[in-house]
């Protein structure tokens, strides 16, 4: 086989091997996409009153938390998932209404997570952003709050799939996780 043979014979198992390599570069994130495309942390209000929804969780591979919010949830059956780039296994949770009157001159706002917490994490009054390590100090926003956050349902070997719902009572929350096999 002379040199130019050679080159040709390896032109066609290279491009071969290149169209290998192109299908398994496009198949594997596909896969892995495939995968985690069923973890989700989706959050409904049926409540009368809109709901503000923070969730906190552990940043993998430091010793801190984050916490984060505000989604806004509409009344009476408003659903949103939280961050499709989150991939949890499990959260913690905070959320609260406005004050909003219940009778003449009686005011009521409503809060879940704070009752029996399981962690305290920084809330700010607009949307945030905060970074929860040990020993660190109030966050620069003013009106920045320590509250109570429940732990969610955990999610055992898998990512977090799950359907956190605040009732029409306004004070109870449900949480269901839904497998993959359903």
């Amino acid at each position: 086989m002379d040199r130019s043979d050679r080159s040709v014979a390896m032109g066609v198992s290279m491009s071969a091997s290149r169209r290998v390599i192109s299908v398994l570069s496009l198949a594997l994130p596909l896969a892995i996409y495939a995968e985690r495309a069923s973890a989700e942390i989706k959050i409904c209000n049926n409540f009368s009153q809109t709901v503000y929804f923070s969730i906190g969780y552990a940043q993998p591979g430091y010793d801190s938390f984050m916490s984060r919010g505000w989604l806004i949830l509409n009344p009476n059956g408003g659903c949103d998932q939280f961050d499709s780039a989150l991939h949890l296994s499990v959260f913690w949770y905070y959320a609260e209404t406005n004050s909003y009157y219940v009778r003449k001159h009686v005011r009521n706002m409503n809060t879940w997570g704070a009752v029996h917490p399981d962690k305290q994490l920084w809330v700010a009054q607009h949307s945030f952003n905060i970074i929860d390590n040990p020993g660190m100090g109030r966050p620069s926003d003013p009106g920045a709050k320590l509250v109570g956050f429940t732990k969610s349902i955990e999610a055992s070997g898998s990512e977090l799939n799950e359907t956190l719902t605040i009732e029409a009572d306004g004070i109870n929350v449900t949480q269901s996780i839904k497998n993959d096999s359903q």
